[in-house]
């Protein structure tokens, strides 16, 4: 997981963006605004997927299919170990939930983020164009 900005930063770059989306030509502002309702993800489904789903399944929403597998890789091998007897599974397991928590309580701020990084991608496509 990158470190995000601070709020009062992600805020600052989201009015910047919001001014800079306002001065396109109407057609590229249509296709931003389209492009990006399309693509923008709800910060309650990924919290909601990092709740009820022990494995990363809250990656895929976001596209980080690369988080996914090794989440779920490291989550088969705790369970499976567990299952064996081996009892350094179960630190497996008890260090996956650690590294889950973070990502269940700033799920809003993780999700705000990847939606603005999407938006500047979206933004500097549209304008290309």
């Amino acid at each position: 997981m990158r470190m995000f900005e601070s709020t009062e930063q992600l805020e600052e770059n989201e009015e910047l963006l919001r001014k800079q989306v306002n001065l396109l030509p109407e057609v590229q502002k249509k296709e931003f605004y389209n492009r990006q309702s399309k693509k923008l993800k709800d910060p309650d489904t990924y919290a909601t997927f990092n709740w009820f789903f022990l494995g990363g399944f809250h990656h895929c929403y976001l596209g980080k299919y690369g988080l996914f597998a090794l989440e779920i890789t490291m989550l088969l091998v705790s369970v499976v170990g567990i299952v064996l007897g081996h009892t350094s599974a179960l630190l497996i397991l008890m260090l996956l939930v650690i590294y889950e928590l973070p990502q269940l309580f700033f799920s809003q701020k993780i999700v705000r983020q990847h939606n603005y990084d999407l938006s500047c991608k979206i933004f500097n496509d549209v304008r290309r164009n």
